[in-house]
């Protein structure tokens, strides 16, 4: 089970370590802490990245994912026996869908399914889940695991492990309809990666979370347009999903948010210097006759925070949607009518992303997926989710107030016309 090494090829600036080096840099990891190794088949190692689930080392017989950095792809245990048949069902319902518009729409979703199979973990074969590594090619991956529900324990769980499930993470689970089991991010104020686990994740309030988010986001000079608006893009399709599908429930599953920390430093810091540059500036790319302006130079201030080219710029009939987010930004009193703005953002948000983004080389470097199914299952009536669909329009809502927020750190003091 295979893919073909040149479907992920990098672009120069993203290339990683040999894996000579990178499996000693996990060996001294792994060593320094006083743990021993483990012998697995030429090419894995353990996901030194992993921020939740079961873990190598977590008990003297923990699994947890591997990572082959050949091919662009991880590997997860499949765990229990009727959880791991569930899981992979769900993938391969999922990869073989020709009409079904519920699993169709999944495909832009998840992680990109590459078969599971049977491998030798110190001497014992375990299951794996192959899936495409959402972070490869990143330099200083920074991951969040959000679990979705407030009720996160199956039909099929035993009373226990319904108590069990009942009493973590109380406080978000209940306000919210989410938790956060664990997250790392490289931290672009002091250099570190910092890595925030379970108990951590266990005291976060409906107030508190947001700080959580914000540590993730590196948000300590201010928040990122760029980074904001690649992960709304994703999450609006997911809760465009989670809005409409009847067909299954799904419990203890979550959304994975990922990005490369070293591609946001260079961001903000040309934020930071468009907020130093005088108003005045601002004031005339705002009210100019459009989006980008009527000056005649090649490259412009991109309006999402960055640098962008302007060959290809869309025609004026398609640039409806960053008229929107204009008002937003040079308004303070657009803020009235915020939700009327951002609906429109929402049904453009294809257009914004490709928008903020540019060219190829300046690619998409965050991205928001729906991960562990091993808790599908198929709905008994034909119903909204709820339970899912709770926690996906609280995480989806926090981010787009993180926009709104953004705007207001952004804005010029005093405002702009």
């Amino acid at each position: 089970m295979s893919i073909h090494h040149h479907h992920f090829k990098l672009p120069p600036y993203q290339k990683r370590k040999n894996n000579v080096t990178e499996r000693k840099r996990h060996l001294s990891l792994r060593m320094s802490a006083g743990q021993d190794y483990p012998t697995l088949p030429e090419g894995l190692q353990p996901m030194d990245d992993q921020v939740a689930g079961h873990a190598f080392f977590d008990t003297a017989d923990s699994v947890g994912l591997l990572k082959c950095s050949e091919d662009a792809s991880v590997l997860k245990p499949a765990g229990k026996l009727l959880c791991g048949l569930r899981e992979i069902k769900f993938y391969e319902q999922i990869q073989t869908a020709t009409t079904e518009t519920d699993l169709l729409a999944l495909k832009d979703t998840i992680p990109q399914y590459l078969g599971h199979m049977k491998l030798p973990v110190d001497g014992k074969l375990y299951e794996f889940i192959k899936l495409s590594d959402l972070t490869y090619g990143m330099l200083e991956p920074c991951i969040m695991d959000v679990k979705i529900g407030c009720r996160t324990w199956d039909p099929q769980a035993s009373e226990e492990k319904r108590k069990a499930e009942e009493s973590k993470y109380q406080a978000c689970k209940r306000n919210l309809g989410f938790c956060i089991p664990g997250f790392q991010v490289y931290s672009i104020a002091n250099g570190r990666r910092m890595r925030y686990g379970k108990d951590y994740g266990k005291k976060l309030t409906e107030v508190t979370v947001k700080d959580a988010f914000r540590k993730f986001l590196n948000a300590d000079s201010g928040l990122c347009r760029q980074l904001l608006m690649q992960f709304l893009s994703d999450l609006w399709t997911i809760q465009k999903w989670a809005r409409t599908q009847t067909s299954f429930r799904l419990y203890s599953s979550s959304v994975l948010l990922v990005y490369d920390a070293r591609r946001l430093k260079p961001v903000l810091q040309y934020q930071s210097k468009s907020l130093s540059s005088s108003s005045s500036k601002l004031t005339s790319c705002n009210t100019s006759s459009g989006p980008t302006g009527t000056g005649t130079s090649s490259t412009t201030s991109s309006p999402l925070g960055g640098p962008s080219s302007t060959p290809g710029t869309p025609t004026s009939g398609e640039i409806e949607p960053l008229q929107h987010y204009f008002k937003i930004q040079r308004s303070h009193s657009a803020f009235n009518n915020y939700e009327e703005d951002m609906k429109a953002m929402r049904e453009n948000y294809v257009f914004m992303r490709d928008n903020l983004v540019g060219s190829y080389e300046t690619k998409v470097w965050a991205s928001a997926r729906m991960i562990d199914f091993a808790h599908a299952f198929p709905a008994e009536e034909s119903t909204i989710d709820s339970n899912y669909l709770q926690g996906v329009e609280s995480l989806v809502k926090i981010f787009e107030d993180f926009l709104k927020d953004c705007e207001l750190e952004n804005s010029p003091k005093g405002g702009v016309p």
